[in-house]
């Protein structure tokens, strides 16, 4: 992959446990395992009307130089927002490019 199109960052999230805060809440607890160079590539979006109100998804294709320890429990913030991934990632080339299916949630 060249260089030249990896510009954009985007920073791998991974939850490292949950804590109870003062009202004995469970909260999960998110820490940056990295930050990396990607290519953002916007796939679709979607609307819906449910229980009165308007919900939509965004759904965006990140490339990223190959990392095996990216999972699909794990998040990208891009932009300020957060985006679960939602299909195990994909190896294109010989461990070459990480492909990465997210979406963000605007409720």
């Amino acid at each position: 992959m060249r260089a030249g199109k990896l510009d954009r960052r985007v920073t791998i999230r991974r939850m490292t446990g949950t804590v109870a805060n003062e009202f004995n809440e469970v909260v999960e607890v998110w820490a940056d395992v990295a930050t990396v160079w990607a290519q953002q590539r916007p796939n679709r979006g979607s609307e819906r009307f449910a229980a009165e109100q308007q919900a939509g998804t965004a759904v965006m294709t990140f490339h990223i130089r190959h990392r095996s320890d990216v999972t699909v429990m794990d998040r990208l913030v891009y932009e300020g927002r957060t985006y679960e991934i939602v299909a195990p990632p994909r190896e294109i080339g010989r461990r070459v490019v990480t492909e990465i299916d997210a979406i963000a949630r605007a409720d």
